[in-house]
């Protein structure tokens, strides 16, 4: 408990004597599952928007700490192939809750340039499936509650008066199957990120 209640400690007084930050921001992502599929079934990638706000802490000048938290439509296509011509396409909307939290990395203290290296996790709000052309339905499986993964990113910014406009981009990769009891079969989501917003 005493080592515990040191790290909270000094966590705590590094943050004070640190520079802080908020950003808003949105965007588009790509994103599909990965993992095993059925005969010669393949992913395909489906388009889905992004929304979120975050916190920063400067440690320094080279190095800080960004806590987001996002709203984010992922999901993937699975087309479903029989003899090598494809039969119809199944459509997975995945809506989720994304919390990632990074390191944050500058190359030079003046540079605008930026790095993102840590983790995320993610509570799943639905998930939903969809058959395009096919002649009969198709039931989703029970899903999960939460899953796991690992974040990086890169992004670029700029001063102009009191808000800091920039551009960002982030690799989600999804490490869980998402799926409850499923032994043939994993889905895993990934997803790029391509964000626009302020930080304040």
């Amino acid at each position: 408990m005493r080592k515990i209640a040191f790290i909270f400690l000094t966590i705590l007084l590094v943050t004070e004597a640190s520079g802080k930050s908020v950003k808003i921001f949105q965007g588009l992502n790509l994103s599909r599952y990965s993992g095993t599929l059925y005969g010669e079934n393949i992913w395909k990638l489906r388009i889905g928007f992004a929304c979120g706000l975050g916190y920063e802490i400067d440690f320094g000048s080279h190095i800080g700490l960004e806590i987001d938290g996002m709203f984010i439509q992922k999901g993937s296509k699975e087309e479903v192939v029989e003899n090598g011509v494809r039969q119809y396409t199944i459509n997975y909307a995945l809506n989720e809750i994304n919390l990632p939290i990074f390191l944050k990395f500058k190359l030079k203290t003046d540079s605008s340039l930026y790095f993102l290296a840590g983790g995320e996790f993610s509570v799943i709000l639905s998930h939903k499936v969809e058959a395009e052309g096919a002649e009969i339905g198709i039931s989703p499986r029970k899903t999960r509650g939460s899953y796991h993964g690992l974040a990086f990113g890169s992004g670029f910014g700029r001063k102009i008066r009191t808000a800091f406009p920039f551009i960002e981009i982030q690799y989600h990769l999804g490490l869980r199957n998402i799926l409850e009891k499923s032994e043939d079969r994993s889905y895993k989501p990934s997803a790029i990120l391509f964000l626009l917003g302020l930080r304040f």
